[in-house]
């Protein structure tokens, strides 16, 4: 069986000798070589070459099995498909413009378009015979007879709130398989089906409702499954026979079950589930007097630095974690796992904050980044630096000796820079001390219970650096600043009643003066 790696480098020579003018494959060897090859996510290789990831799918599991031959588009006889010919030509494009055009009307159109070439006499039963079998091909690479029958099964429930039988259908497993939650999987593939029924409304250029074949397949589909009229309705006000009435509503899944993985594309990435960043709410006892140093680190400071025994290390960070989350505290929480079970580990450090940013409506970098195959790139560690600012977050980041990959190496800076410029709270937690970090201002954890070490523990991580005192004054205003600021949150500010807001400003009043001093200060600055 072939692997990803075994994918031949061909020249262009090469490609013309084993695939010729066969344009499909030669497309499809290129899409395998982004994939494959040059390693671009799936999403980007669908988007690139507009197709579906299902069909990626396919075709890298049909070279699997088959190889290059794989690719080679089958032969279906007659020389019109594989010479491209005007013909064949013309029919395509009307085809595309019009899919579901009666052949009659097809015909006439291919005919003008023919005769605009310089191109006459082509036979009619040559048309119909090209037409059967592009539309062959057509239901061929667009879906599958399965698929469509598993698009006509889901309309059945299209219209249920909450969509719980849609997410629990054949067609929501198969096209949203990364989604585990049953309702937002159902609500995803609602909202898809909704779209690619849109899709099918006509050009504005089409004619009356009732009399343009146009309308018939979104008047159809639209009518069934989402205003639950029925067939014999639908029939009789479209002056439809059976057969024909059987054929256009056939049409028209076809077209929806084509339409519909780039619905699901379109979609915007579902809401990243909470327990990504959210802390645990086990609080482990016996680290109360730890846990009181460390806040007041983090006050003072902006930082706790947790290090030694790694379980240890964990437990206090865990409990500090809930501790400033029960306080009221923003909390992002970030565990690391071990390698044999996260190879990528800078990656769900980044997934992490980009799924709390997206929490609080910042979802760029989600968007990303939330695919299971992204890859982090240099532009994505701008988005964080320039949207972490002002969060004044408190991100707890444990088992930091995990974090050895170079782009956790990288979103650690991201994190350690906006720390020093007081944009967040940042607390780490691992077997090491970072090497940047003063081992005087941060002891390890006595891991033990003899009560000497422990005091002696506690003494150090309580003693305040000897620079403490030089602080500059811009600082030592800017931390009594955001004390105030978290005394009294904006976001709350909005719900305090009149007389509260009318008290809150009065004693806010002297800072207004001290602000209004230093700027006319500002204008005489003695020489």
């Amino acid at each position: 069986m072939k692997t990803d790696l075994e994918l031949p480098r061909l020249t262009s020579a090469d490609l013309a000798e084993r695939f010729g003018n066969d344009e499909a494959a030669l497309r499809r060897y290129r899409m395998l070589v982004a994939l494959l090859r040059e390693r671009r996510s799936p999403g980007e290789v669908a988007r690139t070459f507009g197709v579906s990831r299902e069909s990626l799918r396919r075709l890298r599991e049909a070279f699997r099995r088959g190889g290059l031959a794989a690719l080679k588009s089958r032969k279906r006889g007659g020389g019109h498909l594989v010479r491209g010919s005007p013909l064949a030509r013309a029919l395509r494009q009307e085809l595309a413009a019009e899919p579901g055009l009666p052949a009659n009307v097809l015909w006439k159109r291919v005919q003008a378009r023919l005769r605009d070439e310089g191109v006459v006499d082509v036979p009619r039963s040559t048309f119909y015979r090209l037409l059967a079998r592009l539309r062959d091909e057509e239901s061929d690479i667009g879906s599958s007879s399965a698929t469509v029958r598993l698009v006509r099964e889901a309309l059945g429930s299209l219209p249920e709130d909450p969509p719980l039988t849609l997410g629990r259908s054949d067609l929501a497993k198969l096209l949203l398989a990364d989604e585990i939650d049953v309702q937002q999987r159902g609500r995803r593939l609602q909202t898809a089906l909704r779209a690619a029924i849109e899709q099918l409304r006509p050009s504005d250029d089409a004619g009356p409702v009732l009399n343009d074949p146009r309308w018939r397949h979104y008047l159809i589909i639209a009518g069934e499954y989402e205003a639950g009229e029925t067939r014999t309705d639908l029939q009789e006000m479209l002056a439809l026979s059976a057969s024909t009435y059987s054929r256009a509503k056939r049409e028209a899944l076809e077209r929806l079950a084509a339409l519909l993985p780039s619905a699901i594309e379109a979609l915007p990435p579902p809401a990243p589930p909470v327990h990504l960043y959210t802390p645990p709410s086990v609080s482990v006892p016996g680290y109360e007097d730890e846990i009181d140093l460390y806040v007041s680190s983090l006050r003072r400071d902006g930082l706790a630095l947790i290090w030694g025994d790694p379980d240890e290390a964990y437990n206090l960070a865990a409990t500090l974690a809930a501790h400033l989350q029960s306080r009221g505290q923003k909390v992002i929480w970030h565990a690391a796992a071990p390698p044999d079970t996260e190879p990528r580990p800078g990656l769900r450090l980044l997934q992490t904050l980009a799924a709390a940013l997206a929490a609080e409506g910042d979802d760029e970098l989600w968007r990303y980044l939330a695919a299971p195959d992204a890859t982090p790139l240099v532009w994505h560690l701008d988005i964080l630096a320039n949207t972490i600012g002002g969060r004044r977050w408190a991100v707890v980041v444990a088992n930091t000796h995990w974090l050895t990959d170079s782009d956790a190496i990288q979103t650690l800076d991201v994190l350690t820079t906006a720390y020093e410029q007081r944009e967040i709270r940042l607390t780490l937690a691992g077997r090491d001390l970072p090497l940047w970090a003063d081992t005087e201002r941060w002891p390890p954890l006595p891991g033990s219970t003899d009560q000497a070490a422990v005091r002696e523990f506690l003494q150090r991580l309580a003693r305040r650096p000897s620079t403490a005192s030089a602080l500059p004054l811009s600082d030592v205003v800017r931390e009594r600043a955001m004390q105030v600021l978290e005394a009294l949150p904006i976001d709350q500010v909005a719900f305090l009643s009149p007389d509260e807001r009318d008290r809150l400003i009065t004693a806010l009043v002297p800072i207004e003066r001290l602000l209004a001093t230093l700027r006319g200060a500002a204008g005489h600055i003695p020489p």
